[in-house]
């Protein structure tokens, strides 16, 4: 069953819009929530500059044993 642990937003410049915790376990302080959504969009960003394919929209989906890490992109954000 899909859960969603915590919500992101971040902005096109990468600064942290909104965090929202929604899991009990494993809450991560300040710091490391900004530091995690500062990672992702730095992996986003990148990853449409290294791709073979042109217009590339970056990482999608983020696939790990324990959670699955979504990148959703707002149609007002799109370049």
């Amino acid at each position: 069953m899909a859960a969603i642990y915590s919500l992101y937003i971040i902005s096109k410049s990468g600064g942290l819009i909104f965090y929202k915790d929604y899991g009990s376990a494993g809450r991560m302080d300040t710091n490391d929530s900004l530091r995690v959504a500062s990672l992702w969009h730095s992996m986003h960003a990148i990853s449409q500059q290294l791709s073979p394919l042109s217009g590339c929209s970056g990482i999608e989906l983020l696939q790990a044993d324990t959670f699955d890490l979504h990148c959703f992109q707002s149609l007002t954000a799109s370049k």
